[in-house]
């Protein structure tokens, strides 16, 4: 793998701040060597068997990748806000060899994995040494599968994601050269480490020798003070959420602060917004508060980041920009379709779904609205095709799978979920429902918070004593969302 032996040159210099710890480039490799012997205690070579992974945001999680990379396993990352229901589901789906897990996530993991029949390796904090002898030599090819991330379809399960080492390495070398990565960036972390948009900016930090300081836990005041105090950052990648939370922040600190913001924010290089769309208003405060111009960006778990605003050049609120070299966008209808080298292999152990995400012609449905400009070539994202498809937070979460689980509560007659829009994360999770007597929503969110992860959580509620439906017969969500305008 060309993305680990390129760090052997790198051995000395620092590649991630963690929690007031420093490690190198030649302890990444150290303790990757570590989790790969872990793993290869029992046996030569994974060939291609599944580690499910679960840490905090932190070093850990990059060790423990590269060590599955470096046995020839395939990583598949979970998602931290996710209840031990949907952990349990990935790992039934995937089929993993084992599972690894930091100590701090065990007493919940732990069960899941024990049920399973998988065995556990748990993992603690791990500690700077003095470089080892490396062990660079790796039994996966770049067609070898590397990684699978899950994600919600229109409809049904999760789906898992299948993305080949030569995949991973072309959505990697793309954003090197769209944004000029460099040895000398410091990358401010604040996403999950379960999001393609994530993990595309730590290996292309880790592909250009930078550095990555992660932010555990993501809180807007915290966060503030690590830019202030951190002179070498220069990069900030961030879900318009995130960049929404530290605005608001911002705005309750007095002028001297803000002066102070506006002066430090100047060793940032390049500010990067995306996962859905950012309100304009958003885009032309963040400007005002730091002096940055937001690159926007468009990319799905299937394709990495395809499409994005210019380093160097004109950059417009709510466009997205131009397609990345090689990559080719359409728009087919009102929907956009993508061809990439980077796109993803298949979805795990499910050709079906596989086959209906590419037209005849192989290009993906991205199944997102979208318009271009005729003059300029950029893109714009307007919405999604299906209202059974929402997008929260940088999360996408299907309506129709919601619903299927919704349905077993046993109040519950009919039910509608819907994504009502929202300032802050572009869509909130709306229900509307007909039940057996009144029903609040905290009564829903006590109930889902057992079932789903944290991001699928109902946020508001209608009662109503019918559903509408259409000619169709089927339930009118246009008509419910006008519930909530209200």
């Amino acid at each position: 793998m060309e993305l680990i032996t390129r760090a052997a040159r790198f051995s000395a210099r620092n590649a991630v701040f963690c929690r007031g710890r420093t490690f190198t480039y030649g302890d990444l490799l150290t303790h990757a060597n570590f989790v790969s012997g872990k793993l290869l205690s029992q046996k030569s070579d994974m060939k291609g068997e599944r580690v499910v992974l679960l840490t905090p945001q932190s070093y850990e999680y990059l060790a423990c990748q590269w060590g599955i990379w470096q046995a020839g396993g395939v990583v598949v990352p979970l998602c931290l806000q996710s209840p031990p229901l949907e952990w349990q589901y990935v790992v039934n789906d995937c089929k993993p060899a084992f599972v690894i897990c930091h100590g701090s996530f065990l007493s919940k993991l732990g069960s899941v994995a024990e049920n399973a029949g998988v065995k556990i390796i748990p993992i603690g904090d791990f500690i700077a040494k003095e470089e080892k002898s490396i062990n660079n030599t790796f039994n996966v090819t770049t067609e070898s599968d590397g990684l699978i991330l899950y994600t919600s379809g229109t409809t049904g399960k999760p789906k898992g994601a299948v993305q080949t080492h030569a995949k991973i390495e072309f959505q990697v070398k793309s954003l090197v050269d769209a944004w000029g990565w460099n040895e000398n960036d410091n990358f401010l972390e604040v996403m999950p480490l379960h999001h393609v948009h994530s993990i595309n900016n730590l290996l292309s930090a880790l592909w250009s020798g930078a550095s990555i300081t992660f932010h555990q836990r993501f809180d807007p005041l915290n966060a503030w003070k690590e830019i202030k105090r951190n002179k070498s950052l220069t990069i900030f990648s961030a879900l318009p959420t995130i960049y929404t939370r530290l605005l608001q922040e911002w705005n309750y600190m007095n002028n001297n602060d803000k002066a102070e913001i506006l002066n430090e924010c100047k060793k940032f290089r390049l500010m990067v917004s995306g996962a859905y769309a950012l309100s304009e208003k958003v885009w032309a405060d963040w400007q005002k508060a730091t002096g940055h111009t937001l690159l926007e960006r468009y990319g799905l778990t299937e394709t990495g980041i395809v499409i994005c605003n210019p380093l160097n050049g004109t950059r417009r609120p709510g466009w997205v920009g131009k397609p990345l070299p090689q990559v080719e966008a359409k728009i087919d209808g009102n929907e956009l379709k993508i061809k990439s080298p980077g796109m993803f292999k298949e979805y795990f152990n499910n050709p079906t779904a596989t086959q209906q995400a590419f037209d005849e012609e192989g290009w993906f449905k991205t199944g997102d609205i979208a318009e271009i400009d005729p003059q300029t070539g950029d893109y714009k994202i307007c919405g999604r095709l299906s209202m059974d498809m929402i997008k929260t937070a940088g999360y996408k979460v299907s309506a129709e799978d919601m619903e299927k689980e919704l349905k077993e509560h046993p109040d519950v007659q009919e039910i509608a979920v819907l994504g009502v829009p929202n300032y802050e994360y572009g869509e909130i999770i709306g229900v509307v429902v007909k039940s057996k007597k009144n029903i609040t929503l905290h009564d829903i969110q006590s109930w889902c918070k057992m079932r789903m992860a944290s991001y699928k959580i109902p946020r508001v509620i209608k009662q109503v004593d019918q559903l509408p439906v259409d000619a169709n017969g089927k339930v009118n969500k246009r008509e419910l969302l006008t519930l909530f305008s209200h």
